[in-house]
């Protein structure tokens, strides 16, 4: 396979959520796509990461994201690898959407395959040749071979920005103050949670869970669990010494499986996750912290007194990292007035959720009650490099503005629009660049998806 060259339609960099649905999406318009993934699995974090559930596809009681990233959750439904789209019982957000991360690994698989997508798996991308303001072709290293990449148009589903680096563009990178990153997580999974108890805690001792106190009983409504609460406890283990890292609340998630947990609580600052070696770091410190906390939780909160713990990460969550800079930079100010664009190709309904990069605190801004806002294509695109596209948490925004639209749902809907808007491009022989939104809004519009 020594110096061969893979010539396809489309190639995507990243199988994480926003990749693979980029990829069924171009693949179900018969374009060729090749799937580049540098694990052994799609899904990403949510499949690698351990990340879940998925929030939230709502805006109070509309449902905004749609699509593929949809038909994916009610694939999974009847195959009983997720209850759906549930009630969120910590009282943050809208729903939540639980799943099974090994059926979710498959089933994405299943549906790339479907749409005749090329999946490379143990796959990166080492260099990048470009001319006259297009990727030309990508050097791909595999189990010790070269080879390369050769495609109309390229997608960046990396959720770091990597190839719009490799190709020397410039990118931005955490806050504007002093370029810090929203913390590191390493999620851990755990079984044998007595939920019956927690739920018996949340009827009668709801001010142990800050955002329960308006939403008293939500929590049978709830198919699933969803927990935020324990303040004083955790106080009490960072006071004493238990806990060594700052971290202000018990956050954990009943997955697909009862009495199952993933539990999201580790917290690494001041690391890189772009740095090689700070990244390496944040792994180290994530699995420390996670071998700190799951005898504390064992020890001090109710229902945890027989968990056993399954997994860890395999791979430490990144929340922010680079972002590229498009054609339009989506802000806060557009988020929080609920903007919709004459090119909105994708809809958000999260809140502002900044996890702070040096103490205990996040900070969230909430929208008003059923708000929810639109992406434009614009932030997508560079005229400084004509045939690539941006989706997921990379796309043009602001720090702040990153902090709701990084969410899973809205990286999906994001992957949905990246793909039909590359296999628009190819079958009208043109850039990205060059493509009219109309068009892209009214194809995404006949695929399911909610653009305004």
């Amino acid at each position: 396979m020594e110096n061969k060259i893979i010539t396809k339609d489309v190639v995507i960099i990243g199988g994480g959520i926003s990749g693979s649905i980029a990829a069924i999406a171009s693949g179900r318009t018969k374009v060729s796509v090749l799937l580049i993934e540098e694990t052994g699995c799609l899904g990403g974090s949510l499949t690698s990461c351990g990340t879940g559930p998925m929030m939230t596809f709502h805006a109070g009681k509309e449902q905004v994201i749609k699509g593929i990233t949809d038909e994916l959750i009610q694939r999974l439904k009847k195959k009983g690898l997720s209850p759906g789209h549930i009630v969120d019982s910590t009282g943050y957000t809208y729903t939540v959407t639980p799943f099974d991360s090994e059926g979710m690994k498959r089933e994405l698989e299943l549906m790339c395959l479907e749409a005749g997508v090329s999946i490379l798996y143990h796959t990166v991308v080492s260099s990048v040749t470009i001319d006259n303001k297009r990727i030309e072709e990508v050097d791909l290293i595999s189990c010790g071979t070269h080879f390369s990449a050769k495609a109309k148009v390229y997608i960046d589903a990396t959720g770091d920005a990597d190839l719009f680096y490799q190709c020397g563009l410039k990118t931005l990178k955490g806050r504007s103050i002093d370029e810090k990153n929203q913390p590191l997580t390493t999620n851990f999974k755990l079984t044998h949670v007595d939920i019956d108890k927690i739920r018996n805690l949340m009827e009668k001792n709801v001010e142990l869970f800050p955002f329960l106190k308006e939403k008293k009983g939500i929590e049978k409504n709830a198919l699933r669990i969803s927990c935020s609460g324990f303040q004083d406890i955790m106080k009490e283990g960072m006071k004493n010494g238990e806990i060594s890292f700052d971290r202000d609340i018990v956050l954990f998630f009943e997955t697909n499986n009862k009495n199952e947990v993933i539990v999201n609580m580790t917290r690494i600052n001041d690391l890189n996750p772009t740095e090689p070696f700070d990244l390496a770091l944040a792994e180290i410190e994530g699995r420390r912290q996670v071998w700190e906390l799951f005898p504390f939780l064992v020890k001090n909160i109710p229902g945890f007194e027989n968990s056993k713990i399954i997994s860890t990460g395999p791979n430490i969550g990144i929340r922010s990292s680079r972002r590229i800079i498009g054609e339009y930079s989506l802000s806060v100010d557009d988020i929080l007035k609920g903007r919709k664009f004459n090119d909105g190709i994708s809809c958000c309904g999260y809140p502002v959720d900044i996890h702070s990069s040096e103490g205990t605190q996040t900070k969230t801004t909430f929208l008003d009650y059923g708000v929810y806002y639109s992406i434009p294509y614009r932030c997508l695109i560079t005229s400084l490099l004509t045939n690539i596209i941006a989706t997921g948490r990379i796309v043009s925004c602001s720090f702040e503005a990153q902090a709701s639209l990084r969410v899973s749902p809205s990286c999906g809907s994001l992957g949905q629009a990246a793909g039909c808007a590359a296999a628009l491009s190819v079958s009208s022989n043109i850039d990205p660049i060059d493509l009219d939104a109309k068009i892209l809004r009214n194809q995404l519009k006949k695929m399911g998806a909610v653009i305004d």
